[in-house]
């Protein structure tokens, strides 16, 4: 009967018991990992159902809208949201295959301004999807603006540096520059973005304009004639900008533009700028969209 088995010094049992092993290490890991892949699913079809259950005529919705909830109740939902986002970012954590993921990932980290640990993902979505470079060049302005350990004057220049390595995130740039350092924006203007920036430019000051870049280009011309701060224009091929330059030869000063913000790529609407779409996340895809209104003079009601 010795002739059946193999004898536990022979080499050919300790292969035999290796392989064995194995089979059973790799079977064990592989309905492991099936194991966590459906639970992380159901974990993340658990968390989109909390949205997809609050339809508009259910009572929290009502309550949300008319804010008629307690602060208790408030504190009670925001702590409910923050722990199911916590369980989303840590799915995407756990399980970033795809590129999908991945941009879900770093827009997660973005909403909570950790600038770094969305630059890391990105270094993982660059292997998957080169084409999204300017994401990157995205992130490291975010990140830039942000550090405290910079001054304005290192801030400026590092954005310059960028802006004239890349030509692109010139919204974001320009807005920066223009809103703290007015000078190094008109030194290093990109008069090709007057009309794109054409809100950045309305609201600076009088004593921070340049006047020599000004006069140089017709639709700085018009929009500071419009505005009433130089009289270097007759009219507009701009219909909003012709009746605040009539206007303003007349004596009437009541009149001022206000300015929405469209998308490029999916024409999405917003009353505030922004530099990352809110609806289809496209990057430095915003265009200015001018209205005429009502000039806002500051009143004093108070009793005497």
């Amino acid at each position: 009967m010795d002739t059946f088995f193999i004898e536990f010094r022979d080499p050919l049992f300790g292969i035999v018991v290796f392989f064995i092993l194995l089979f059973i290490i790799s079977f064990l890991s592989y309905w492991w990992g099936r194991y966590k892949t459906s639970r992380e699913h159901r974990d993340l079809e658990s968390f989109l159902g909390k949205f997809e259950s609050i339809t508009e005529g259910d009572e929290l919705s009502k309550q949300v809208q008319t804010n008629s909830l307690t602060s208790e109740s408030w504190l009670l939902l925001a702590q409910s949201f923050e722990h199911q986002g916590q369980t989303f970012l840590q799915i995407l954590s756990n399980a970033p295959r795809t590129p999908q993921a991945l941009h879900f990932l770093i827009l997660i980290y973005e909403q909570l301004q950790q600038y770094d640990k969305a630059l890391e993902v990105m270094e993982s979505l660059e292997e998957l999807s080169p084409q999204s470079k300017a994401e990157r060049l995205y992130l490291e302005c975010r990140i830039l603006i942000s550090d405290h350990r910079l001054s304005v004057d290192e801030k400026a220049q590092r954005l310059i540096e960028l802006y004239q390595q890349h030509h692109t995130m010139g919204y974001m740039i320009f807005e920066w520059l223009f809103t703290y350092r007015p000078r190094d924006g008109w030194n290093n203007f990109d008069q090709s973005l007057s009309e794109r920036l054409s809100d950045v430019l309305w609201r600076i000051g009088d004593e921070n304009l340049d006047l020599d870049i000004i006069a140089s280009n017709a639709y700085l011309r018009e929009l500071y004639s419009a505005k009433g701060s130089v009289a270097l224009a007759e009219g507009s091929s701009v219909f909003e900008l012709d009746i605040l330059i009539a206007l303003r030869r007349y004596g009437v000063t009541k009149a001022t533009l206000q300015f929405e913000y469209r998308c490029h790529e999916c024409k999405h609407i917003s009353f505030l700028p922004f530099h990352r779409c809110p609806r289809c996340h496209a990057i430095d895809s915003v265009e200015t969209v001018m209205s005429l209104t009502k000039e806002q003079f500051e009143e004093n009601n108070s009793l005497q």
